[in-house]
């Protein structure tokens, strides 16, 4: 068996027993909705209260009811239900493996696990971390901290995204250093939609200070490029480095089409990391590749899907080792 959640080896059931406390707590683990994706839509639109159903990115709130079910609710929501689009099959096993490989690599993420309609169809299912007893945590995404609309989303670059979460941290170069890694894993994995307003920071209840005290976990990752019907393949939602808006890219670039370990080098540099740090970020990913590899084949991904993740995956590496 393998776990919805983590991707591990189980003996038995859907969830490893950490995995199962993380997503319901020291409550029976919940299998299977009683809705099936079709109840979804009809009746969703009753509960949305602003959470949208529309485009792509469908999806609603549940909550546990006192039978220990999940319910549609419009508030005090404690999880988010995301099904595949018609367009998109096997988005939420995409997800989720790629959420999985997040968590894998030592990124903060999202409690997330594939859980099936009545019907049998998985879906994508992720536990809210802004929400502490109830109480919504403030967090901020950077399309706010650019201060531009959503339309702006793929407006910048990760190296202007850097200097800002410098400056909305306070300085604190732990939280760089976390988000330029997510910037390599993005890339690694053919994520091509980390856009600005998928990269948000966070405060504590009893902050009390003007700056975020870390990154969100990470939500919203995909091997983008590995649907069949991928609208473009491209290498990252936003220029790597900011004179790339520019149509000026590094000599590296220029010469073989795509960024290797020089590019993210530089990025890392401009973003006052280290060289130690940089060189630690970068290695600790290369020896990963076989893990991450591995999970990718235990997904519940179809075949083809696992092979173009995997490939993608390699590719990268490759370039990631130049």
């Amino acid at each position: 068996m393998i776990c919805r959640s983590t991707l591990e080896t189980i003996l038995s059931g859907c969830y490893s027993t950490k995995a199962s406390r993380a997503l319901f707590g020291e409550s029976p683990a919940i299998e299977a909705l009683t809705f099936s994706r079709s109840d979804f839509f009809t009746q969703g639109p009753a509960h949305t209260d602003g959470m949208s159903i529309s485009g792509i990115q469908q999806k609603l709130s549940l909550k546990r009811d006192s039978e220990n079910k999940l319910v549609m609710t419009a508030k005090a929501g404690e999880y988010i239900l995301k099904p595949s689009p018609e367009a998109f099959p096997h988005a939420a096993e995409n997800e989720q493996c790629a959420m999985a490989l997040s968590h894998l690599a030592g990124i903060p993420t999202a409690v997330c696990a594939l859980i099936p309609f009545s019907d049998g169809e998985f879906a994508y299912l992720t536990r809210r971390y802004d929400r502490i007893e109830g109480k919504k945590l403030h967090q901020e995404d950077l399309a706010q901290g650019f201060n531009i609309s959503s339309s702006g989303k793929y407006s910048k670059s990760y190296e202007e995204c850097l200097a800002l979460v410098h400056s909305m941290s306070g300085g604190k170069m732990a939280v760089v250093r976390e988000l330029y890694k997510r910037i390599i894993f993005a890339w690694l994995i053919g994520n091509d939609d980390m856009h600005l307003k998928n990269i948000s920071l966070i405060r504590k209840e009893d902050n009390r200070t003007p700056f975020y005290d870390s990154l969100t976990p990470s939500y919203d990752q995909l091997f983008a490029s590995s649907f069949s019907n991928s609208l473009k393949i491209g290498y990252l939602a936003l220029d790597l480095l900011k004179e790339e808006h520019g149509g000026i890219f590094s000599t590296g670039y220029q010469k073989l089409g795509y960024y290797t370990s020089a590019d993210f080098k530089e990025l890392g540099y401009r973003a006052g990391l280290l060289p130690k740090a940089i060189k630690s970020v970068i290695d600790h990913f290369i020896n990963l590749e076989d893990d991450m590899t591995d999970m990718i084949f235990r997904s519940y991904m179809p075949d083809l899907m696992k092979q173009r993740a995997a490939d993608t995956l390699k590719h990268r590496f490759i370039a990631l080792k130049q």
